[in-house]
């Protein structure tokens, strides 16, 4: 049985990587989760109702990823009776991703996923305003590590709106470069209210289940029209 892996990735920290992952987890009730951040604990807690896996990738000594804690990774999902995962990366393990694929070889990865049987995905977070740049040109590093072996979606954060001009720069790269492009926004209500109740529900890490309806009105359209 094959299974999907989604890695939610980009180097630049408050991109918004956990927030997709906490929609993700709400979307896909029976995926495990797994938490690839080996600085810091947003997913453990955000999540902690979906009880996250903490998966270490990087040695303790070089702060690269290891190949054999890598390979370990596919080889446990492997083994599961479960057909989803998804991963939230954070911004240490994510810079180190590109390089990983670069000094591994792409080809021996593609390999090791064809042997188990495993579909893995790359989801790039990209903001607009000040953090387009940076988030740019992780993308760019990304995608040229890759070398079109991996199918990569960018994911636009309503948080950060794109300008036009940058909607116009990241749609020719997305189309230059055959990739796939998805907008998510856990809030259309940008409201004091809305807010804070965004942030209590994160922070908590009770889910959404644990809201009253008035309350979890907050999140429907963006559950709705989220597409990943």
């Amino acid at each position: 049985m094959k299974k999907k892996v989604l890695f939610i990735t980009q180097a630049k920290g408050g991109s918004g990587k956990s927030v997709l992952a906490f929609m993700l987890a709400e979307k896909y009730k029976h995926a495990i989760i797994l938490d690839l951040d080996d600085a810091t604990t947003t997913s453990m807690k955000q999540l902690a109702y979906r009880n996250p896996i903490k998966v270490s990738f990087l040695d303790e000594t070089t702060k690269r990823i290891d190949r054999g804690a890598f390979n370990k990774l596919f080889e446990s999902m492997d083994n599961s009776p479960v057909e989803l995962f998804i991963a939230d990366l954070g911004a240490s393990v994510a810079e180190q991703l590109p390089k990983y694929f670069f000094l591994s070889g792409i080809e021996s990865i593609i390999d090791l996923l064809q042997l188990s049987e495993i579909d893995l995905r790359l989801i790039c977070v990209i903001g607009g305003g000040n953090i387009f740049k940076s988030t740019m040109e992780y993308l760019t590093e990304l995608v040229e590590s890759v070398k079109e072996s991996l199918q990569i979606t960018v994911a636009v954060n309503g948080l950060y709106p794109v300008s036009e001009v940058q909607k116009e720069i990241l749609t020719t790269y997305v189309r230059d470069n055959n990739l796939g492009l998805e907008y998510f926004d856990i809030t259309y209500d940008k409201g004091e209210n809305a807010m804070r109740t965004i942030e209590n529900v994160l922070q908590l890490g009770n889910g959404l289940a644990s809201l009253n309806p008035f309350k979890a009105v907050y999140f429907k359209k963006g559950m709705e029209d989220l597409k990943l």
